[in-house]
This record gives structure tokens, C-alpha cells and sequence, in this order.
């Protein structure tokens, strides 16, 4: 009987432990960490936009941030994030000697949900504001001091974007960024007169990246 006793006793504690195991296990984090890298391309006509750049090849974006459980529905996501990005022009030519590359920071908060979860439970669609800071640098400049300007003021974005989750830790995305820049006024005359290599405004671009979450 003591034997018995004993075996039952050992037997309910390993159904238990194993189920607290299984618990934990199923039991998703609060959060998790995430680094995201990907290619920039502008947005159509880059040169009407920003008059500097086309965001050619070898333009980047590199993002990190925290992906958190919204306590409040089981298909929705908050994501706040830090990152970079360049937007890359072609070389110089003789017919077009002033092409310049944009480069800035920014920080962002992400809205993120999952509206299609019974037909498509890997996809998920974000959007959300985020805050700019661009600079312009001359490609292939002779001095140092030619015409590189600096966004003195943080300026307002809004980000669009579609995920697709491969598995837990990779998933790739899709997104589209809007920002506005006028660092320098349109010079007196009227509004259409340009200045190349001034009168930046609102530079965006889309980015196809992949994720991996820690």
C-alpha cells in the first residue's frame, strides 16, 4: 500500500510539473525583440519630390524594436521602433553633375493586426506615425562644405505596411513611408522655381525587408 502510495504520489506530481511545462510553454511573451533589415526604392518620381535622389541600388533601411501583446485583443500588436535609412542616388554624370544621397533616422510606433485569421493567420497589416530626421549629402563632392543640409526640425511621418509571418521568428514585410521635410523656404518667385540641391520636401519610399524576432 505504501509502494502505491508513493507511485500515485510521483505520478501526480509529474503530470504537474509536465503540465505546468506545457503551460509555460504555450504561455507567448509579453514581448519580444526585433531587428528588421531591408532595400529602400523611392516612391515613383523621387526627383519631383526631393530633387536629389532616385534611392537607387544599394538603398537601406536597418530597424529595431519590441513587438507587444495588446491586452485587449488576441489579433492585435503594438510595435515601437528606432531605425535608419538611406535612400541612394545614381552617379554623377556630366548632364546631371548635382545628384545627392538622403540618409536619416527616425523613431516609430506601429499599430499592428491580423484581420484575416481564419482564410490567412500569417498575414497581419500595420500602420502608424513616426518622427524624421533627414540629411542630404552631395555624391562625389569636391569640397567637404558643398551643399549638405540637415533637417534642423523633426518632422512628421505615417508609415503603411503587410507582413507575412514564415514562422516565429522570420517574417517578411512590405511598407510604405510618407514624410514631410522643407528645410529650406522656396526662394521668392513663384511657387514652381527650384533650387537644385535645395527645397527638400517630403521624401518617401517603400521598403521590402525581412524580420527575425529573438
Amino acid at each position: 500500500m505504501k509502494t502505491m502510495r508513493l507511485m500515485t504520489a510521483a505520478l501526480i506530481a509529474s503530470s504537474i510539473s509536465s503540465a505546468a511545462l506545457r503551460a509555460q510553454e504555450e504561455v507567448e511573451p509579453l514581448f519580444k525583440p526585433f531587428l528588421t533589415f531591408g532595400a529602400c526604392l523611392a516612391q515613383g518620381h523621387a526627383h519631383d519630390m526631393t530633387q536629389k535622389t532616385w534611392g537607387g541600388i544599394g538603398s537601406y533601411n536597418i530597424e529595431a524594436g519590441f513587438e507587444f501583446k495588446y491586452p485587449y485583443g488576441n489579433n492585435v500588436k503594438v510595435r515601437p521602433n528606432f531605425g535608419v535609412a538611406r535612400l541612394m542616388a545614381d552617379k554623377p554624370t556630366e548632364e546631371n553633375p548635382d545628384i545627392y544621397d538622403l540618409h536619416g533616422w527616425y523613431v516609430g510606433f506601429d499599430l499592428v493586426f491580423a484581420p484575416f485569421q481564419q482564410r490567412l493567420p500569417n498575414l497581419s497589416l500595420s500602420t502608424g506615425p513616426s518622427f524624421h530626421s533627414w540629411n542630404v549629402e552631395k555624391v562625389d563632392a569636391v569640397f567637404p562644405d558643398e551643399p549638405n543640409q540637415h533637417d534642423k526640425h523633426i518632422k512628421l511621418g505615417w508609415r503603411l505596411g503587410a507582413s507575412y509571418r514564415i514562422n516565429e521568428q522570420f517574417r517578411v514585410n512590405l511598407t510604405f513611408t510618407q514624410t514631410e521635410w522643407r528645410t529650406i523656404a522656396t526662394p521668392p518667385g513663384p511657387a514652381t522655381i527650384h533650387i537644385v540641391g535645395y527645397n527638400p520636401s517630403r521624401p518617401a519610399y517603400f521598403t521590402l525587408s525581412g524580420t527575425y524576432s529573438f
